[in-house]
């Protein structure tokens, strides 16, 4: 974006406001000086879409290139140049979209793109259906070899690259509802990890999957001394719904809470602050059949001990926890594990953790031909899931296995107690086949020999004697499996899995799924249905049927890529019918997204109370208000802490932003249309401030028009930062107005243009301030201060409080951290921007103001400080004056209260209203 564009821009923001004051002139039947002529009104109607759309296609080519860029295996390696390309290539933007009354309807119908092809069956239940994977959240260049990203510099001990399972992760969700409407949504899980990346705009976390096994502890070092951690906590793996709370995992790491209707990130799970700070949890907790308790263990391969194993009520509670394996040094990697009636089964495979592996430049995480694997036996109370000490039985050879599919406990002919435990069987596959060189020639080697391939294998553990019976089960190369999940650690008999297609692995050295296998675990059968060339399916999520008659009465439902095409291809939801997959997909529900090839999925079926609160949340009860009664000092309790927050900053500051420049009080005969603090007697306290002479001029035109004027300035602000406060502050003193276009983390929308107007695709230095009547673009407080002091207050020098380094002390009292300053989630754009009367110092004002950089939304901000000719004007407009005011042009609502305002906002441009 040029500056001729930019002026564009804020002209066509200007027209905007200029019709609304002619229509609000309309509206009270008074003349104005100021009314837009045709010509300008078909600018609006002409540029505004294209300007909102160009710089929305802008934003996110700037902020996550999704095409002409192909990674070379020189600049990524092997493995991040095919995981950062074709649907493996990130997606940028997050959305929602709706598809209305389409159940019975064989056809194809559109709405907000979302499209449905067949029939969705009648008896399918209402739920959702998601899935998340890793999608790292910035431009692919930064995904280089480490150093040669933007803003990033190499150990110069070793080469780190890029690995697919430390990317953010992402969630992709379908929500099926009663009424027959179908809503997509796929949301970042804006983890501690996401929000401080997204701060720095750019990647802070050196790789460790793929790094050299010289620059390895370096690394690790460097992440933990940068951020506190030593490892990327990405929540990209696995989602599981528990105790009400929908669970998004990843191995390591502490578990992470999103909103099961939303997807908004809630927080870290704490489970009612039952659960130990720090205490990871592991990628696939299990459900106990006996008592319905959560079983989980958390792996932690930093420090001892490196597994703990513990349960979670199904009041959402921890209990039992035991820790295990307190070496001081080394490790075995874990990642699944299977519970049965009476045990917890966990598996020591043969990827063990040897840090002593990097004095001779080696990786510390190996495939261990010597080490035997062994699986460990824990008792668990069938009531209070209290475990008991481990028992060992060893494995005939090493191997390694990333998912199991089910255990259950039999008797044999002897009456003898045998754990039958089936799982997919790869013996260090995936840590070669992933590895940043030299990962084609392996897997083609290895694919030569078939003897590593990941397969369905089945161990039968002989608890009295030991014993450990193992044998391969079919040799069709699978991964991912599931099964019906009321029968997780009861025995069943089928299990369903995505076909590995060992074309795109040797060549690509991609993991893509070219069919669907059913496994008759009883009959050793297996039905297997090829997707068509160019069609790759995800992970298979079993649905049972209401009152089912059988184990495999339901349905198979999972996204499915179409790589033939424009672009990258398109993506959809399939429903298959689980007892005769070979039929087909039934229906086909593409999104409006990519959804590229991931991890896990998750089924969580809905309630009608969650219906209900699905519906009618966001329902808006505003339309038909004008202005609302303003109440002074009111707050509600969940706001408390916001403000207390928001009053310790202003104290911290001293108050700055509360009077203009040149504040001085004065006594005046009294005359109701003026505001004033105190009056009595006929007299009132008359206060006066000092403004340049551009205000002075636009003064006396707001005098002669009785409408505010429209501003000159364009301001890209993040809350929690110093350098935006002390800008907002003198935007405040020298009482000037400016078009708010916040840039909370993560967002890309007006990021984009900041990036634009500053030419710099990268990192943007913020705020950057526009002034659309020099044309001049100025970025970071310095120069944005020195601009607006020397132009609007006619050459003067900022004050020396506006300090950044102060304002930085202020925030940090108060705790307000700038890297909470995150894009929440997608919202409706208003076509003509918000207004709001505030004043930087207000508690109150400060909370709209975080609500409204959260959702991204712009809005005009008119300065309200003490002595501001503004606090005339809103009590001649409302009859009083209090602050926060907001005026929404696009409904005509007007509303004072904090909380009403937020209230307001959220259920008119959020996108579940």
């Amino acid at each position: 974006m040029n500056v001729i564009a930019a002026r564009t821009n804020v002209q066509v923001v200007k027209v905007k406001h200029r019709c609304e004051v002619a229509q609000s002139a309309f509206n009270r039947r008074r003349p104005t000086a100021d009314v837009p002529t045709n010509e300008e009104c078909e600018l609006v109607q002409r540029e505004s879409p294209r300007r909102v759309a160009t710089a929305s296609k802008q934003a996110e080519v700037t902020l996550l290139s999704v095409k002409n860029i192909y990674p070379t295996d020189t600049d990524y390696g092997e493995h991040a140049a095919a995981f950062l390309s074709g649907n493996f290539t990130p997606v940028g933007r997050e959305c929602t979209a709706v598809l209305s009354d389409v159940r019975d309807q064989d056809q194809i119908l559109k709405n907000d793109r979302v499209q449905l092809t067949g029939t969705i069956p009648v008896d399918f239940p209402t739920g959702q259906f998601a899935y998340v994977g890793p999608n790292p959240k910035f431009p692919l260049n930064h995904y280089k070899k480490w150093g040669d990203g933007p803003g990033q510099r190499a150990s110069g001990l070793g080469i780190g690259w890029h690995h697919w399972f430390e990317g953010d992760g992402m969630i992709f969700a379908l929500t099926f509802k009663a009424d027959g409407s179908i809503i997509y949504r796929n949301r970042y899980v804006r983890t501690d990890s996401w929000k401080l990346e997204s701060m720095r705009q750019t990647r802070i976390f050196r790789p460790l999957m793929n790094a050299d096994g010289a620059t390895f502890l370096y690394n690790a070092a460097c992440n933990f001394v940068e951020t506190g951690s030593f490892l990327k906590d990405s929540a990209n793996t696995a989602l599981f719904y528990y105790a009400g709370k929908m669970l998004s995992l990843q191995d390591t790491q502490d578990p992470w809470e999103v909103d099961p209707h939303t997807l908004k990130t809630v927080g870290r799970c704490t489970f009612n602050g039952s659960f130990p700070l720090k205490l990871p949890f592991t990628a696939h907790p299990k459900i106990a059949p006996s008592n319905g308790d959560m079983i989980f263990f958390g792996f932690n391969p930093v420090s001892p001990p490196h597994c703990t194993i513990g349960a979670i009520t199904p009041s959402g509670n921890v209990r039992a926890l035991k820790p295990l394996w307190s070496s001081i040094v080394g490790s075995i990697f874990m990642h699944d594990f299977v519970v049965t009636n009476k045990y917890t089964i966990l598996y020591e495979g043969s990827m063990d953790i040897e840090p002593v592996r990097q004095i001779i430049g080696r990786h510390p995480l190996q495939y261990n031909e010597n080490r035997i694997a062994r699986f460990g036996l824990l008792p668990r109370d069938e009531v209070n899931s209290k475990h008991g000490d481990v028992v060992w039985y060893d494995c005939s050879s090493a191997q390694s296995v990333f998912h199991f599919v089910n255990a259950w406990e039999e008797i044999d002919e002897n009456d003898n107690l045998v754990i039958v435990i089936i799982g997919v069987r790869e013996d260090g596959f995936f840590h070669n086949a992933l590895k940043a060189k030299g990962a084609r020639d392996w897997i083609k080697s290895a694919t030569l020999k078939q003897e590593p391939i990941p397969r369905m294998h089945e161990w039968r553990i002989s608890v009295g004697s030991g014993a450990v019976e193992e044998t391969f089960l079919f040799n069709i190369a699978v991964e991912t499996p599931r099964i019906n999940d009321a029968y997780g650690g009861k025995r069943n008999r089928y299990a369903y899995a995505g076909r590995i297609h060992t074309e795109s692995l040797v060549e690509d050295a991609q993991l893509k799924f070219n069919g669907i296998v059913k496994f008759d675990l009883h009959e050793r059968k297996q039905q297997v249905y090829e997707h068509a060339p160019g069609i790759y399916g995800m992970e298979p999520q079993f649905i049972a049927r209401e009152d089912a008659d059988s184990e495999d009465d339901g349905w198979l439902v999972m996204y499915i890529h179409d790589e033939n095409g424009p672009d990258l291809g398109t993506s959809y939801c399939a429903i298959f019918d689980a007892r005769n997959i070979m039929a087909g997909p039934l229906a086909k529900i593409a999104v409006p997204e990519r959804v590229p090839y991931g991890a896990h999925a998750l089924w969580m079926p809905l309630s009608n109370s969650t219906e209900a609160t699905l519906s009618s949340s966001a329902a808006n009860t505003y339309q038909s208000v004008k202005i609302n009664a303003p109440k002074k000092y009111a707050f509600r309790a969940e706001q408390i802490e916001d403000l207390l927050k928001a009053v310790t900053v202003g104290v911290a500051r001293g108050a700055s932003g509360l009077f203009m420049h040149g504040w001085r009080p004065g006594v005046k005969k009294d005359s109701p249309e003026y505001y004033s603090f105190a009056r009595s007697f006929g007299m009132r306290l008359a206060e006066q401030g000092r403004v340049g002479s551009v205000r002075k001029k636009e003064i006396l035109d707001e005098i002669y028009t009785g409408f505010p004027a429209s501003p000159k300035l364009v301001l890209y602000d993040i809350e929690g930062n110093s350098e935006c406060k002390v800008v907002r502050e003198a935007l405040s003193i020298l009482d000037i107005c400016c078009l708010i276009k916040p840039c909370p983390h993560g967002a890309v929308r007006h990021q984009g243009e900041a990036a634009a107007l500053v030419h710099n695709t990268e990192t943007v230095k913020f705020p950057v301030l526009l002034d659309v009547s020099t044309g001049d673009v100025f970025s970071g407080a310095k120069e944005i201060l020195n601009h607006l002091y020397i132009v609007y207050l006619d050459g003067a020098r900022p004050p020396s409080h506006l300090s950044t380094k102060a304002a930085d002390i202020a925030l940090r009292v108060g705790g307000k951290k700038e890297v909470d300053s995150c894009y929440a989630s997608p919202t409706k754009m208003p076509v003509v921007p918000l207004t709001l009367w505030a004043y930087e110092a207000s508690p109150f004002c400060a909370v709209v103001r975080d609500k409204l950089c959260e959702m991204e939304l712009p809005y005009i901000l008119r300065p309200c400080a003490r002595a501001s000719v503004r606090r005339d004007q809103l009590q001649k407009r409302t009859g009083t004056f209090q602050v926060p005011y907001l005026e929404d042009p696009n409904t005509n609502v007007n509303l004072f209260e904090s909380a009403e305002i937020i209230e307001y906002i959220e259920s008119q441009y959020g996108v579940e209203s």
